[in-house]
């Protein structure tokens, strides 16, 4: 690959500019004399003010301090692929964080709906329970906050075409409305035991059976009592779902913090429940732009931030499949924590970028970002895995040299006693490969562990390994896994070069843009 100096491109541009009038179709001039390089840019690079960018293969371009900038020639365009997701499935409490019960209440509404989300992620609703407290639980003999359910009921024998017309029955015999597989009945009771229920079934003179819900089975009670208001079993077809009830944009406690959307309760594993967040593509957005930059931050780093984490969304749906969501709410996906640290600031990001994506020849990008990258990012298929993917092309990031924050720089002594001999090889950019240690190799985004596992604060791929006597001294920058965007370095170029979203966009995503 050739490359041309500050000076040598400057010639390219200035001759661009003068005779680009006589330019033969795909011939590109670099000096007086007519010289020319190929009539295919793709593998040449020029060097400026941004530091190393690949050029273009449509037209002669030009790197300066605001980005690369297209010279003359005719811009390839590309149709943009359609993007259909409304709501993103994000996994607030799953796996071994999974709920023994899960209070809601909706802060400025009159109640939730009940329901179930179909296939194609709209909600399907059977009607209203009027409180605003509600516990969701597994339907089984356990012991919560508010006292003790239990896992069996009489079943009565009458079926109704209505939560409605269950509730009235239900009233009547004070028992609690259930959905099961598609039908309306009434249960009466939550014992503990088989035989409590079957007692009872048989002095109250109920006409129906005992009762136990499947694996699946779960109950709404309300908050702080044992008192049950809807049961919902339909197996592993549907699970529950609620939507709070509000006049304006309902706001309902889940947790630790508040959430827009809707919730809905699965139990996929022994008998707690994973909690699912649904929300709107650009609530989510708001929801993770808050928690993943400050709002103090620069409004064009911000509006960078807000393309990255919508385009992450789209580009990883079902990332989380076995769950049965998209994305959790933690670094695993982006962090996301609802209406915690919004402010009118992040909100605007994500409102002046609604519907923007960073694509690449019309399609949505895979993209990512970390904290700082200590002075270049990495090629993807130097990462994670071994493919190449034309816009995760390693960059020299001057920018981040120009402010100061917590992991610009780093510096750890080791003793060579504890470590035994160090040996590192290097990406073509300068970013370490392999280290190699005790007979163990760490190679691409492993090379972190090594540095985790001699107590580093933070890691990333920008360090260097020195010998110091009996020590090692190891120094870097940076923080993260050097793929795609540095979030402190879109600070730089917003604040001290006052640089654009998009700008900073086509910078860390070679040829990729905002669109």
């Amino acid at each position: 690959m050739k490359k041309l100096t500050i000076q040598f491109f400057s010639i390219l541009l200035i001759a661009a500019l003068l005779c680009g009038a006589a330019m033969a179709a795909g011939e590109v001039y670099v000096n007086d004399a007519g010289g020319m390089i190929s009539n295919d840019l793709s593998e040449v690079y020029a060097v400026g003010a941004s530091g190393t960018q690949q050029l273009g293969n449509a037209s002669a371009s030009a790197l300066t301090a605001a980005g690369l900038q297209q010279v003359g020639g005719k811009q390839q365009t590309y149709e943009s692929v359609p993007v259909d997701l409304k709501l993103v499935r994000v996994g607030l409490f799953y796996g071994s964080d999974a709920k023994a019960e899960m209070p809601l209440t909706v802060t400025n509404g009159s109640g939730f709906q009940v329901g179930y989300f179909d296939a194609n992620r709209n909600f399907v609703s059977l009607g209203t329970i009027s409180v605003t407290d509600i516990n969701v639980v597994p339907d089984h003999t356990a012991n919560i906050a508010a006292g003790n359910t239990g896992g069996y009921h009489i079943r009565l024998n009458q079926t109704y075409d209505s939560l409605s017309a269950a509730q009235q029955a239900a009233d009547a015999a004070g028992g609690f409305p259930f959905y099961q597989n598609g039908t309306f009945v009434v249960l009466v009771g939550s014992f503990t035991s088989q035989n409590d229920a079957a007692e009872a079934l048989k002095t109250k003179g109920y006409s129906g059976a005992v009762y136990t819900g499947t694996d699946r089975s779960v109950l709404v009670l309300r908050n702080g009592s044992e008192k049950v208001l809807f049961g919902f079993d339909c197996g592993s077809s549907y699970s529950l779902a609620v939507s709070p009830v509000s006049d304006g944009k309902a706001i309902t406690k889940c947790g630790e913090y508040s959430y827009y959307g809707d919730f809905q309760f699965t139990r996929l594993t022994g008998d707690n429940l994973t909690v699912v967040n649904f929300i709107g593509l650009e609530e989510y957005t708001k929801g993770v732009l808050a928690n993943e930059m400050g709002a103090d931050w620069p409004l064009e780093a911000l509006k960078a931030q807000a393309v990255l984490a919508r385009t992450y969304a789209v580009g990883n749906q079902n990332k989380f499949r076995a769950y049965g969501f998209d994305l959790s709410p933690d670094t695993k996906s982006q962090v996301y924590n609802g209406l915690h640290n919004s402010s009118d600031k992040t909100n605007q990001a994500v409102d002046e970028t609604a519907g923007m994506f960073v694509r690449y020849q019309g399609a949505v990008c895979a993209v990512y970002y970390f904290a700082a990258d200590g002075g270049a990012t990495e090629d993807s298929e130097n990462v994670w895995s071994d493919t190449v993917v034309p816009y995760l092309r390693a960059v020299q990031d001057p920018y981040e040299a120009d402010i100061d924050f917590y992991c610009k720089s780093w510096s750890m002594t080791v003793p060579k006693s504890q470590t035994g001999e160090v040996k590192t090889t290097k990406t073509p950019i300068g970013n370490i490969q392999t280290v190699t240690v005790g007979g163990k190799t760490y190679a691409k985004d492993n090379v972190r562990d090594f540095l985790k596992g001699i107590g580093a604060r933070y890691t990333s791929r920008h360090f260097t390994v020195t010998e110091q006597g009996d020590n090692y001294v190891i120094s870097g920058g940076g923080y993260g896994h050097n793929l795609g965007m540095s979030q402190w370095g879109a600070y730089s170029m917003a604040k001290v070069h006052n640089m654009t979203y998009d700008q900073i966009i086509s910078f860390y995503f070679t040829g990729a843009y905002v669109g």
